[in-house]
């Protein structure tokens, strides 16, 4: 019994020092947070997003002069920055490869931000078409997380294939938008 005691009390003041280390130690504190919960995702809402997406990354590229008022307006609309730090990982970016916020992400799709040096408006391509071809998508809730490859087709018609994860969250007003979003190019690539 004083052996079950131990263990117990052990095992208590670990999850303390463990739960402590991950608030404090390693500076998560300000990058985590929770989403809220809403009504049930389903695939068509999925679909309409990425479309939606897709479509919003063709009109900054067309945007010539309002590139960055167009991609503001869709980053907005398309994003759950209102919900705190996001998770974003574009596919192009190596010296700032975590963008939590509308100011880092608006630079990765049309540059000019001097604190991200790297950034040469991926958006500004111009993109003509961004088709998704899901792998897979798992639904929880209010939440639906897809993985696959998205193609970008450039001014010459050629696709630039692109491996993504993103994640949405379905708002109680019925908005679905972008938590968590990591590309990268397939490896061997570029």
């Amino acid at each position: 019994m004083k052996y079950l005691i131990s263990m117990i009390l052990v095992a208590a003041l670990a999850s303390q020092f463990a739960f402590a280390g991950s608030q404090k130690g390693y500076g998560l504190a300000k990058y985590s947070g929770e989403l809220p919960t809403g009504p049930q995702i389903n695939a068509k809402d999925v679909a309409a997003a990425q479309k939606g997406w897709g479509e919003a990354v063709v009109a900054i590229g067309k945007a010539g002069d309002n590139a960055a008022k167009v991609a503001e307006k869709a980053a907005k609309s398309a994003y759950a920055f209102e919900l705190g730090a996001i998770q974003f990982k574009p596919t192009l970016a190596a010296e700032t490869p975590f963008r939590p916020d509308l100011e880092g992400a608006l630079s990765y799709f049309v540059s000019g931000n001097s604190k991200y040096a790297e950034d040469t408006g991926f958006a500004l391509k111009p993109w003509s078409k961004v088709r998704f071809d899901n792998h897979t998508i798992k639904y929880q809730g209010n939440i639906a997380i897809a993985m696959g490859h998205y193609y970008f087709t450039g001014p010459d018609n050629t696709e630039t294939k692109v491996e993504y994860t993103k994640g949405y969250v379905k708002m109680r007003d019925g908005r679905v938008l972008i938590f968590l979003q990591d590309s990268s190019l397939p490896y061997g690539a570029g």
